[in-house]
């Protein structure tokens, strides 16, 4: 059976942490609490004399590490299905922000919902709690490992564990995680533009066996309404009902969502376009743009 995985710590362990883990599996499986608690503090208490001694610790490392090419091979398989003891980073995710002229323009903060996995607080990520049962695994015979034609390989049923838990954390259902809608505030950068990404740092997905946490990663997407863009200039094509010849003045709303009125200069056809200084989009530098009006 394998000490480091029944207490949960990794083969780098301290003694502190040790001690730490097996205060924490103590008080989970005291009889008072957990009526199958006494067989299972036995298989604890030997875990914990084994790895706390200096001799018989560094005695039961060779016996566990002793290595073939085709235990290599299977612990890096296992690592890369998050099969493992080490601690794991979580993954980051990716989302994308659609955001307004306006908010390109005048920055500020926003918020968004999300959905992320975060460490079980019921079993700290253990999978284990006061009313779980740990028992040696049948199929190999708490060894870890099964005999085949090609030689020892590792229990799928357990893992490599030597022992499997039966009734898992309810909360989490044995993940040691679970999904939750969290929320996240961050600052639009001025002059943002489509593609553009930030990062939050820790506010990925929980890492495994202790790791860190993954990233946010928003990218920008940017709406801009009834205008084109180009650069930080926008174009807006103005359809009017009546000959352009009868008009004196146009309204527009620009970016910030603010009333323009725009004298139409004389002589102006159906396919004169007018400038609108300093009222389109902004650079990140803070320069703005103009607006040019196509009139239709």
């Amino acid at each position: 059976m394998n000490f480091y995985k029944l207490l949960g710590v990794a083969f780098n362990a301290t003694p502190e942490e040790i001690k730490k883990a097996y205060r924490k599996k103590v008080k989970l499986f005291h009889p008072d609490i957990n009526p199958n608690g006494k067989e299972i503090l036995k298989v604890l208490n030997t875990a914990y004399e084994t790895l706390i001694n200096p001799e018989k610790r560094q005695e039961y490392d060779k016996y566990i590490n002793r290595k073939s090419l085709t235990r290599i091979l299977e612990e890096k398989l296992l690592d890369f299905l998050g099969f493992t003891d080490k601690p794991l980073r979580g993954l980051d995710i990716k989302t994308t922000v659609i955001i307004s002229l306006q908010d390109g323009i005048l920055g500020g903060e926003k918020t968004i919902s999300y959905e992320r996995k975060v460490v079980c607080q019921e079993c700290e990520g253990s999978s284990i709690t006061s009313y779980s049962q740990i028992v040696k695994c049948d199929k190999c015979d708490g060894e870890g490992r099964i005999q085949t034609k090609i030689g020892k390989i590792i229990c799928f049923k357990c893992l490599g564990k030597g022992f499997v838990v039966k009734n898992p954390c309810k909360t989490c259902k044995g993940f040691g995680y679970i999904k939750t809608i969290d929320q996240v505030s961050f600052k639009v950068p001025i002059g943002v533009e489509t593609g553009n990404k930030i990062k939050i740092e820790g506010k990925g997905h929980c890492g495994l066996n202790g790791g860190k946490n993954g990233d946010l990663i928003i990218r920008f997407k940017l709406d801009t309404g009834f205008f084109e863009k180009s650069g930080k200039d926008l174009i807006l094509n103005l359809k009017l009902d009546e000959d352009i010849s009868n008009y004196d003045y146009i309204r527009i709303k620009n970016p910030l969502n603010e009333i323009l009125q725009i004298k139409v200069p004389p002589n102006s056809t159906k396919h004169s376009v007018i400038k609108v200084k300093d009222e389109g989009y902004i650079s990140k530098t803070g320069e703005r743009g103009d607006i040019y009006i196509r009139l239709i």
